[in-house]
């Protein structure tokens, strides 16, 4: 990994919102606007194995640079615990196979 570095002195990814977390010099959390995305989702009943129930919920993605890397973040808006962050790379595999898997079914 390491790949995509943006060093503190030559600016902002063109997707920042300029919100900065420092931590050293050097090390410059980017931080993008947050997307949010209208999803309904099946949830677990009470029992918690079975997933029974349907609900909406607004998904929250983003995308965050530091310590040279790039990351996809995807949060549920009533559970961070639930989060995924993915890097760069794995948010491309699951775009390309999402992409494959829509075009192959019938919709």
């Amino acid at each position: 990994m390491h790949g995509e570095q943006w060093p503190a002195d030559t600016g902002c990814p063109r997707w920042c919102n300029g919100e900065h977390e420092q931590s050293e010099p050097c090390d410059t959390s980017h931080r993008s606007d947050p997307w949010l995305v209208p999803a309904v989702e099946r949830r677990a009943g009470p029992d918690g194995r079975d997933f029974d129930r349907v609900a909406s919920t607004d998904l929250t993605v983003g995308i965050e640079s530091r310590w040279g890397d790039t990351w996809v973040w995807i949060t549920p808006e009533d559970s961070v615990r639930r989060s995924i962050i993915l890097s760069k790379e794995s948010a491309q595999r699951l775009h390309r196979m999402l992409t494959t898997i829509f075009g192959d079914v019938a919709m």
